[in-house]
């Protein structure tokens, strides 16, 4: 626990300077491709077995200016269903076809939109509503796991600080 009895200024200020890069570092931090958490995500939520997803493989097809398929392949432990299973999320173009910036060669799939037109699971369209819907909770879901990430590494922080300031 934080003991500000124990802080001067300086330690508080130097603490909510760490605390704020803390946070700048994991905002910044390398993830996965949105376009692929959040078609894994849809997809568990849509098979309601996310503790019995074991994920295979994934690519981003790229169909020039038209869209962005990301694939994603998984099987479902203990599961009678097929050993092979896949998903495929559809996002438009959306970068300007005439500039294309650096970030676009470094990330071909940014200049991909982050919200779906489309899903298909095995084969099936999901429809339309449902998408939104399955878009709408998987963004949820992704900001509580964010919520939960940066308060366990708030207290590691403050945990070290405590420890410094003990010693």
């Amino acid at each position: 626990m934080l003991h500000l009895n124990k802080i001067n200024p300086f330690q508080f200020l130097s603490f909510t300077i760490a605390a704020m890069l803390i946070l700048l570092t994991i905002s910044c931090s390398k993830t996965p491709d949105v376009r692929l958490t959040l078609c894994q995500d849809m997809t568990e939520l849509l098979l309601n077995s996310a503790d019995n997803l074991e994920w295979k493989d994934h690519k981003a097809i790229i169909r020039g200016y038209n869209d962005l398929e990301m694939q994603v392949s998984y099987s479902l432990v203990n599961s009678d269903a097929p050993a092979a299973n896949q998903a495929s999320c559809f996002y438009t173009y959306i970068q300007n076809q005439d500039a294309v910036g650096a970030e676009e060669f470094n990330a071909p799939t940014s200049a991909f939109s982050t919200y779906p037109i489309k899903m298909i699971l095995n084969g099936q369209f999901v429809d339309k509503k449902k998408l939104a819907n399955l878009v709408n909770l998987a963004m949820v879901n992704q900001g509580k796991r964010a919520v939960v990430k940066v308060k366990e590494t708030v207290d590691q922080g403050i945990e070290t600080i405590n420890e410094k300031v003990e010693n």
